[in-house]
């Protein structure tokens, strides 16, 4: 029996044995299919990031698929058929420089092309067999070229003159047409919209042309576009073979952004001595301390996250194979930039050829000469961007960062300054649903409006948008606002979950239409409130123009506030709390309580304010149509003239000058002053930006009338004279180095002991804005 257990015993345990054996193998197999599967699992998780990744560089699926396409596919999407540029190939009739006798133009047919040297082989019509090799630039496609590649300053063909058959340095010609080398001077449209032509020709007899023959004019003028032939873009010659190329390989680094500009417009360019022309006569040293520099441009967007490429050198290949990357162009016009070769041939390439989306800036001085040019032609219509000076350069490049995320939605611009929120900066948003933090904007009409610095935001620090604080934790608006939209129970207004930044310039119309709903208005005062320009702005538009019941709360660190125009309103006009000593939760909250009661007591259960009609009698006091002004003409001088126009979308104004000058006629609303005596002391404080008078100047044949020279200033001081009169003291804003004139008679660094009428204020942006929608009935 023992035997027996024993040995059934063993058959036990192998069969265990066996049975764990299995067990194991499976195990070990079951491994080696988990480690497979994770392969295969990481391997589409790559897949999957790789994909989206191409999704999010692209502005949506259309383009996605695009990029998704073969190769040649791509690229017969992306750069035209040959056929449809003017690009001469094999086999094409065209109009051909001969070689043995310079600047003397024939026909010819094309038998090929060398792409390293640029030139063409050509057999002439009538079988000459010299002069068979030529440079790309001297010849051009027999065929009339498009209105839009001819302006002022183009270079073409153009025929002036005929020759009979004969015999040229022991070579027989055919006849025909001369053509010759010219270059456009003037463009016209005749009154059934045809395009007439003036110009000259670019050599001479000193450049070995002859001109004897019968016919010969220096200029040439009442040609149509009929009458020309144009030489091929260098750009679009090296592009020709772009089928047999392999240059866009999916591993090269590709660019958000090209810039394309020209050094001679480049501060930095010019003081380095990379500009070897010569420098415009208005280019003065102090004029380049205040042009926006291009590289500087180009330097912030890359700060901002945008990926941005320049070529520098004069390497035409890298230019091809550079913009044929980059997703979008960007032109820094100017009238050097038009008739600069390699830049409008750039300009030209990728605008019509590589039909990259172009967003055009102006730089460089106030000249639009440019606009006559091809450069012109082709963005004729299209909205730009004028980098007029660094004074609006902060502004002009939030509205660029605007620009590229329309091209480019999924493109993360950071670190962008809202024109509404002063010196804060943000991720740039573009969803009209999302406020400018880019939190779910809160929808529907509010009661309290809430108006304060961020830099006095404890909150705005611990995000990163200021990059210091000036107050404490306890003051916070942003903290203090949640308190009391809970003890009052009222809807509030804040920026921060409001304001929608997917229009940049809409934002003032936004914090207009939130103040106006609102019942009260809780402005949140400090020294850094009472220096920035928005701030100032929505308190002087509640009280003054709105005549809104208004609260000031005291935050920040310091007590400068109580000199300044907006601390004459508060100290004088206002109900206001101070709570710069609050260091607790305990009084801050009994503070609450004092605050509630006040907001409480001026509005009740609902609100005796009613908003002014824009059909009422007129409430603001910023220029509207018919209204005289102090308005800015260039080099900081003001000088009088009359509103005719504004425009919401760049809120600016066009006025008729009072002497009839046609030039400057557009100007920021900044920079327009009503010409009226202001009505109350308690708008200008210390640090007041004003309009002040300082000489004069004469009048003179078919130029001006004459009279008061106007300055932008800043109140320095601020006393009562001996008869009581309140007096003002100040200095100029802008010197020499801002571009400012400052050799006139009679002037001076400061201005002292001006009366209040002597003074003129410019509106903030949301007294224009309103004041504008009422007098032009303008849309909300």
């Amino acid at each position: 029996m023992g035997t027996t257990m024993s040995r059934s015993s063993n058959s036990s345990i192998r069969k265990s044995n066996k049975l764990l054996d299995e067990k194991d193998e499976k195990i070990e197999e079951l491994k080696k299919e988990i480690k497979k599967l994770k392969k295969e699992n990481e391997s589409l998780k790559n897949k999957i990031e790789d994909l989206e990744n191409k999704l999010d560089s692209h502005d949506d699926m259309a383009a996605f698929m695009e990029n998704s396409a073969p190769e040649k596919i791509k690229k017969q999407e992306r750069v035209k058929d040959l056929n449809d540029r003017n690009l001469p190939q094999i086999g094409d009739h065209v109009v051909s420089m001969w070689s043995v006798s310079q600047w003397q133009y024939f026909t010819a047919t094309v038998k090929s092309f060398d792409k390293t040297d640029l030139k063409y082989l050509i057999d002439w019509d009538d079988k000459d067999p010299t002069g068979r090799n030529v440079d790309y630039f001297n010849l051009a496609l027999d065929s009339v070229p498009s209105v839009q590649d001819i302006g002022v300053g183009s270079t073409v063909l153009f025929h002036q003159g005929t020759y009979s058959s004969t015999e040229i340095h022991g070579v027989s010609r055919s006849g025909g047409l001369r053509w010759h080398q010219g270059i456009v001077d003037n463009v016209t449209t005749t009154t059934n919209g045809a395009k007439l032509y003036e110009g000259r020709h670019t050599k001479t007899a000193q450049d070995g042309k002859w001109v004897t023959y019968k016919g010969y004019s220096y200029q040439f003028t009442g040609y149509s576009i009929e009458d020309f032939r144009l030489p091929p873009n260098v750009f679009d010659v090296l592009s020709m073979d772009d089928d047999d190329d392999d240059d866009d390989d999916d591993d090269d680094e590709h660019y958000d952004v090209y810039i394309s500009y020209s050094k001679i417009n480049s501060p930095s360019a010019i003081k380095n001595k990379e500009v070897s022309e010569d420098l415009p006569p208005s280019y003065e040293e102090a004029v380049l301390e205040s042009i926006c520099d291009p590289r500087k441009i180009a330097s912030n967007l890359r700060e901002k996250g945008v990926k941005v490429v320049m070529v520098e050198e004069e390497e035409y290949l890298k230019i091809v194979t550079t913009l044929k990357k980059s997703k979008i162009f960007i032109a820094c016009l100017s009238d050097e930039y038009a008739s600069n070769n390699r830049c409008r041939m750039e300009f030209q390439y990728a605008k019509k050829t590589l039909k990259i989306p172009v967003v055009p800036l102006v730089v460089g001085t106030d000249s639009f000469q440019w606009q006559m040019t091809v450069v012109g032609l082709l963005i004729a219509g299209d909205l730009y961007i004028h980098f007029k000076n660094k004074q609006v350069e902060e502004a002009k490049m939030t509205e660029l960062c605007r620009a590229l995320q329309n091209f480019l939605p999924k493109l993360r611009i950071s670190d962008v300054q809202h024109l509404a929120t002063g010196d804060a900066r943000m991720e740039l948003q573009n969803d009209p649903n999302k406020s400018i933090t880019g939190k779910p904007a809160i929808q529907g009409k509010s009661e309290m409006f809430f108006s304060y610095c961020w830099s006095n935001s404890h909150d705005a620090l611990k995000r990163k948008e200021v990059s210091s604080l000036a107050g404490n934790r306890w003051s916070d608006p942003r903290a203090i606002l949640k308190k009391l939209s809970k003890s009052t129970g009222m809807k509030s207004w804040m920026d921060v979950d409001r304001l929608r930044g997917a229009d940049e310039m809409g934002l003032f119309g936004q914090i207009a239409t939130g103040m106006g709903d609102s019942k009260i208005v809780i402005s949140c005062v400090s020294s850094e409130y009472a220096e920035s320009d928005n701030c100032r702005m929505e308190i002087q538009f509640a009280v003054k123009s709105l005549n809104k019941p208004t609260i000031a709360l005291i935050v920040g660190d310091s007590d400068t506030w109580k000199s300044t125009s907006v601390g004459k309103m508060v100290q004088q006009q206002l109900t206001y709390f101070n709570l710069q000593q609050i260091n607790d939760e305990t009084k801050l909250n009994s503070k609450i309580k004092e605050i509630t009661k006040a907001i409480m007591d001026r509005v009740g259960e609902k609100s005796k304010y009613i908003a002014p009609s824009l059909e009422e009698e007129r409430v603001f006091t910023a220029p509207v149509y018919g209204d005289h002004v102090v308005c800015l003409h260039q080099n900081w001088a003001y000088f009088m003239a009359t509103v005719i126009a504004f425009d919401e979308s760049s809120m600016s104004y066009t006025v008729d000058w009072d002497d009839g000058d046609p030039s400057g006629r557009v100007q920021s609303y900044q920079d327009v002053a009503l010409d009226a005596v202001l009505t109350s002391e308690n708008e200008i404080g210390l640090g007041t930006t004003v309009l002040f008078p300082q000489g004069s100047y004469a009048g003179t044949e078919g130029n001006n009338i004459g009279g008061v020279r106007y300055h932008q200033g800043k109140i320095t001081n601020i006393y009562k004279d001996s008869s009581d009169i309140t007096r003002y003291d100040g200095v100029h804003t802008k010197d020499s180095n801002d571009g400012k004139w400052v050799s006139f008679r009679g002037f001076d660094d400061n201005f002292d002991n001006l009366e209040l009428g002597d003074l003129r204020l410019s509106p903030n942006a949301m007294d224009a804005l309103m004041a504008c929608r009422q007098a032009f009935q303008l849309e909300e």
